[in-house]
């Protein structure tokens, strides 16, 4: 057994059950068919996803699993601010913001496949790119080298494209304000981090430069 993947893994079903209590605290402990059916769904697709990855490349998730790492200071930074909102502080602002009560709706139903899709997104990179640690580096370490399978031969920064549709998906799901503007601070978050470490790998990796002048888009294809 890969303990430290494992752990991993654990750590993120637990982030997420974090999250729904989260909510739960905002909405006054009170719940729709509407939120039982996401954050079960939401729960679920961790543990699915996990299990899938320890099968496919249990390697990727044990080095996700790292917590320091020789990154850069603005990666730390922006990791730590992009984990506090993504994970914990978005659905404590659904729950206050949107409450229960919502019905299951059509832009709820567009919500939920776009979740579906952007966590099918991560798990190919996941899959294909052993090197796709948490963390902005060069892994030198490790031997890095520019992955061009998969999602990877269309964007350059597939997760961080996954991450932009699950912050429509979320926006959709939780119909509130206050919501899409903590997605729109998610995202602004993932295009800025997309940029500093485009420009990291351009400037250290070697056949990076090659690989984006054959993968011209950076996240969303034949837009940037």
């Amino acid at each position: 057994m890969d303990k430290r993947a494992v752990i991993y893994i654990v750590r993120l079903v637990a982030q997420r059950v974090i999250g729904f209590f989260l909510f739960l605290l905002g909405a006054s402990w009170m719940l729709s068919v509407r939120d039982i059916v996401y954050f079960g769904l939401y729960i679920l697709i961790a543990i699915i996803s996990g299990i899938i990855m320890y099968k496919a490349n249990s390697e990727t998730i044990r080095e996700r699993g790292k917590i320091n790492t020789n990154s850069p200071f603005w990666d730390k930074v922006l990791l730590t601010i992009y984990w506090m909102l993504a994970y914990f502080v978005i659905y404590f602002i659904a729950g206050i913001g949107y409450k229960s009560g919502g019905s299951v709706d059509y832009l709820f139903c567009i919500g939920i496949f776009l979740l579906i899709f952007s966590t099918a997104i991560t798990l190919k990179a996941m899959i294909v790119n052993t090197y796709l640690e948490s963390t902005a580096r060069l892994q030198t370490d490790r031997r890095q080298k520019v992955c061009k399978d998969g999602p990877y031969s269309i964007i350059r920064h597939p997760t961080y494209s996954a991450v932009l549709i699950w912050c429509v998906a979320i926006s959709l799901i939780f119909p509130a304000i206050s919501v899409t503007i903590t997605a729109s601070a998610i995202a602004s978050i993932i295009i800025i981090r997309t940029y500093l470490e485009d420009t990291m790998l351009k400037r250290g990796l070697d056949g990076y430069k090659t690989y984006t002048q054959d993968v011209k888009y950076r996240l969303i294809p034949f837009i940037w």
